[in-house]
């Protein structure tokens, strides 16, 4: 069984994309509002859940030769 890594990075960035288009259509009917609010909201928490997959890239803290 061969084991495909996910590119959490792509997938965030995509429903990004995603949610940016169903919002903006959103705003021009009220009728579509009403029937992308649930996708939404979904897109949102699985946008939460693989963002926080992502690897934060570790802080490099400076340090002084003053002591």
């Amino acid at each position: 069984m061969t084991v495909r890594k996910i590119n959490h990075e792509e997938l965030v960035k995509n429903y990004d994309t995603m949610i940016e288009t169903l919002e903006y259509d959103s705003m021009r009917s009220a009728g579509k509002a009403k029937l992308n609010a649930e996708v939404l909201v979904s897109l949102h928490n699985l946008r939460d859940r693989y963002s926080k997959k992502i690897k934060a890239h570790p802080v490099k803290k400076e340090v002084s030769n003053n002591g």
